[in-house]
């Protein structure tokens, strides 16, 4: 009798182990229909001077609430809705202070290819499309405008290595180069973003697993058609259980070739999820 139970078990945690979705790269997951999933994300990035040579340094501290919903069987629309801080400190050594709400992200993802080859060893494919949407704050915050974005994302999941591939075109109507920290000005963007997950713990799935710990890492690309280019890369560590997960990450420089905007410093990032 404890095969069944063992199986059983292993089962009940195959939805928290198959959504392996790492901090800023999308997955080819999402929750069942008519339920939600909750994120809230704390992120802290500096930058440092401007090409136009108005800041020496610029430090964003920004809240972002995430609320993803399973419309129907391989369909789900999520909605991120931010708020941000940002410290400016210009050549001079003089320090100021903005608070606003950057443009509204809403994504429609859908499921068009799965296969689970057994536990929890699944490869799935799902075509991303949206757009950013004008949140009403100052053009320091939000571009005023709205910016459709499309394109797709492979994941898989084999025992304990998990693989997310995303590509995303964003075609920008309008922002300012002056304000822009990545994908923000009149430039169209693509983003490309890799994530690569182990579960640490547990190794094997029992009766007794009720959640999984896993390391990450991500690479993190982003190309403006004004020519500049940047990766960065972002370590991190993840839990996620039946109902809920936690995640830590930080982002460092890897590589850039930027003449329009600030050069990232470093970043730092914590997150909880709710499922229900």
């Amino acid at each position: 009798m404890r095969t069944p139970i063992v199986l059983a078990a292993a089962c009940a945690v195959v939805p928290a182990a198959l959504a392996q979705e790492a901090m800023y790269t999308e997955a080819a997951t999402m929750p069942s229909p008519h339920t939600y999933v909750l994120r809230q994300q704390f992120t802290a990035r500096q930058f440092g001077s401007d090409p136009g040579g108005q800041t020496d340094r610029t430090t964003s501290y920004e809240s972002m609430t995430t609320l993803q919903y399973g419309l129907a069987r391989g369909w789900s629309m999520t909605l991120d809705l931010p708020v941000e801080s940002r410290s400016y400190r210009d050549r001079n050594g003089t320090d100021s202070t903005s608070v606003g709400v950057p443009d509204l992200s809403l994504m429609f993802k859908y499921r068009f290819y799965k296969e689970d080859s057994g536990g929890v060893d699944t490869v799935r494919a799902a075509a991303l499309f949206g757009a950013d949407i004008a949140s009403g704050d100052s053009n320091e915050f939000s571009s005023g405008t709205i910016n459709p974005h499309g394109g797709a994302v492979l994941t898989v999941v084999r025992g304990r290595h998990g693989f997310n591939q995303d590509l995303i075109f964003q075609l920008n109507t309008g922002g300012e180069d002056g304000i822009n920290f990545g994908g923000e000005g009149p430039s169209e963007c693509l983003r490309f973003d890799t994530s690569y997950l182990f579960r640490i713990v547990p190794d094997r799935y029992s009766s007794e697993s009720v959640g999984a710990w896993y390391l990450t890492s991500e690479v993190n690309g982003l190309h403006e058609t004004n020519g500049d280019t940047e990766l960065r890369w972002s370590p991190g560590l993840m839990y996620e259980g039946r109902r809920w997960g936690f995640e830590v990450m930080a982002q460092l420089p890897l590589w850039n070739d930027l003449d329009n905007r600030p050069e990232l410093d470093w970043g730092f990032g914590v997150g909880i999820r709710f499922l229900f």
